[in-house]
Formats: C-alpha cells, sequence, structure tokens
C-alpha cells in the first residue's frame, strides 16, 4: 500500500469493531444492537428511519432489529403523536446496564 496512515486507520477501525463485538457479546448483544440501543440513548424518541440512516443500515433490518430488542425488554416503541404511522423508540429501564 503506499498510503500506510489510511492502512493503518482501516485496521484499528477493525480490531475496534472487533473489540465491540466481543463486548457487546458478553452483554447479551450484538454490536449493531448495542450501537442502536447507544443511539437511542443519545436520541430517544428517535424514529426506527432515523436509526437506520445513521447506522447505514436497510430499514427492514433495523425493524428486525427493534423486534428483537423489544422482545428482550430492552426498548419500547411508543406512538408519535404527530404520526399515527410511526413509531418513537426509548429504552427501558432494563437496558440501562447494556449501555454503561
Amino acid at each position: 500500500m503506499n498510503d500506510p496512515i489510511g492502512f493503518l486507520l482501516a485496521d484499528a477501525a477493525r480490531l475496534y469493531r472487533r473489540a465491540l463485538d466481543d463486548r457487546a457479546r458478553t452483554l447479551g448483544v450484538t454490536s449493531q444492537q448495542w450501537r442502536a440501543l447507544a443511539l437511542i440513548s443519545r436520541r430517544p424518541g428517535s424514529h426506527q428511519g432515523m436509526v437506520a440512516d445513521i447506522l447505514e443500515m436497510e430499514p427492514i433490518t433495523v425493524s428486525r432489529m427493534i423486534d428483537r430488542l423489544q422482545e428482550a425488554g430492552l426498548i419500547e416503541r411508543r406512538a408519535d403523536p404527530n404520526d399515527r404511522r410511526a413509531w418513537r423508540l426509548y429504552l427501558t429501564d432494563a437496558a440501562q446496564p447494556v449501555i454503561q
């Protein structure tokens, strides 16, 4: 490679993702689920579409992931008061240990 900085950055990102995967697994979630939980903790009331955009995931994939997180009791969907077709996402108290 002619760009050692680019290689080092990519390698550092890969190692960071691996460490995040390992840490998330010990908490009982995937790294993508943990990222979604972290995002919702910073932006309570987010829409699934926004979560998909920020995490650079397909909306259907995020929807299924949110379903699993809701089944696990880590998040809840609340109706959007301004759009009856939309849901807003909030963490439950059970999600706090995972986030911290």
